[in-house]
């Protein structure tokens, strides 16, 4: 469930809650974020944020933006979109705004979600190959998200859509023209949740913007 949006400004950061985290009952501000209904602004990246990134310094950096999928001096929330920033002991992770351009053309590049609750999504993944064509089917018995979309290759499950995108990708879906093709497939010795990276293109109809409309209303 969405809960804020991060933003990048022109001299810094801002974060600022959805409308919606006022009507969850027991909601528990993110630490450092205690006022639900305050736009926060930094010269630099929060701490919660910037303790998601890996250090730059580290000796397997270059790997990890190689797995990414990401050039060098990649901006900070460029790589916290791409690796949603996850991190052990909680469930906070972030998503990238998918891009449209001024005709409706629109991109999104992003990891396959639950692959390791696929049986033999592994092996499967494995032999996959850079721009082979995926195909997605409407998973309307998911107990979690009735408008679920999983994605196949050959009839065969690898996994899901990530949830926060599957608004974006019905509207993409629905327009007509999408392809979902494999970006990257990584070893089999990183976490599972960026073992597959793949690239949607398509269009969306006139005045969609991706993460926009009342259940994306912020407090400030």
């Amino acid at each position: 469930m969405p809960v804020g949006v991060l933003d990048q400004l022109t001299a810094g950061f801002s974060f600022a809650y959805l409308q919606r985290v006022l009507d969850i009952p027991g909601f528990r501000p993110l630490l450092g974020f205690e006022d639900l209904e305050r736009r926060y602004e930094s010269a630099e990246l929060f701490p919660l944020f910037r303790q998601r990134l890996m250090d730059s310094r580290r000796s397997d950096y270059h790997r990890y933006l190689t797995i990414l999928g990401l050039p060098e001096g990649a901006p900070a929330l460029v790589v916290l979109g791409r690796s949603e920033g996850r991190r052990a002991g909680d469930s906070i992770f972030l998503m990238a705004e998918p891009k449209v351009d001024d005709e409706g053309r629109t991109s999104a590049s992003f990891f396959v979600h639950g692959t390791r609750y696929k049986a033999g999504a592994e092996s499967r993944i494995s032999a996959l190959h850079e721009g082979e064509l995926l195909v997605l089917r409407d998973d309307k018995q998911n107990a979690v998200n009735s408008r679920a979309l999983l994605v196949t290759h050959g009839g065969d499950e690898l996994g899901w859509i990530p949830d926060l995108l599957l608004g974006y990708v019905h509207v993409v879906r629905d327009v007509g023209g999408m392809t979902i093709r494999v970006a990257k497939v990584n070893r089999g010795d990183v976490p599972p949740n960026l073992r597959l990276r793949v690239q949607l293109q398509g269009s969306v109809r006139e005045g969609y913007l991706p993460f926009r409309g009342e259940e994306w209303a912020t407090t400030a």
